[in-house]
């Protein structure tokens, strides 16, 4: 029987979170797909934009180029329609910053030529005053570019990062510090250093 209610948008929450900690990748897009089929219909916009986009990071980061840039085509249309401040109480971190973080994951892994007007447009909300979420961001954004060969301006935005994830530290901070650190150059060792003690404290 197929749930109803709450159930099946808490069940997204759930599996979301789950994906981060899949045993291999199959499996997270497995709880991914679950997660979207969950949040389908009206007042679940945010979350199916979360599902979604998560969706198409893993896709990439598998290897299905055709079917992460379809999820986030997908997750992009559906946060057209997305209020994160009114809908379910756990999809308000899924801010226009968040959107922007899994944009720039997937655009990164994937080499593509949209990764540095992303990275413009993304810098530019970012603006002057960082919210909390920008951390996250920032983190993305440095390895996006790392991964898609702006090695130099990587580096510049992987010295922001590790300035704004010493200000506003967190867990999700500390899990980009790590994946940062494995992507710089030689020339930065004393960075990647730095960010892999951060990681782990």
């Amino acid at each position: 029987m197929r749930e109803t209610g709450r159930a099946s948008p808490l069940r997204a929450l759930a599996l979301g979170y789950a994906s981060y900690g899949a045993p291999n990748p199959a499996k997270a897009l497995e709880m991914l797909s679950q997660a979207a089929q969950d949040v389908r219909g009206r007042g679940n916009a945010t979350a199916a934009a979360w599902a979604l986009g998560r969706y198409a990071e893993e896709a990439a980061q598998s290897g299905d180029d055709a079917g992460a840039l379809r999820a986030l085509e997908q997750a992009k249309f559906a946060y057209d329609f997305a209020d994160h401040t009114s809908e379910q109480a756990w999809v308000r971190f899924v801010t226009p910053y968040r959107m922007d973080s899994l944009t720039l994951s997937v655009y990164g892994e994937l080499k593509r030529q949209e990764l540095t007007a992303t990275a413009d447009s993304a810098v530019e909300r970012l603006g002057g005053e960082l919210p909390d979420s920008g951390v996250v961001v920032l983190g993305d954004l440095a390895s996006a570019l790392l991964r898609g060969g702006d090695v130099d301006r990587g580096a510049y935005v992987a010295h922001q990062f590790a300035a704004a994830a010493e200000s506003k530290p967190n867990t999700m901070g500390r899990q980009r510090a790590q994946a940062i650190a494995a992507g710089l150059p030689d020339t930065e060792h004393d960075l990647a250093s730095h960010l892999l003690t951060f990681a782990s404290s």
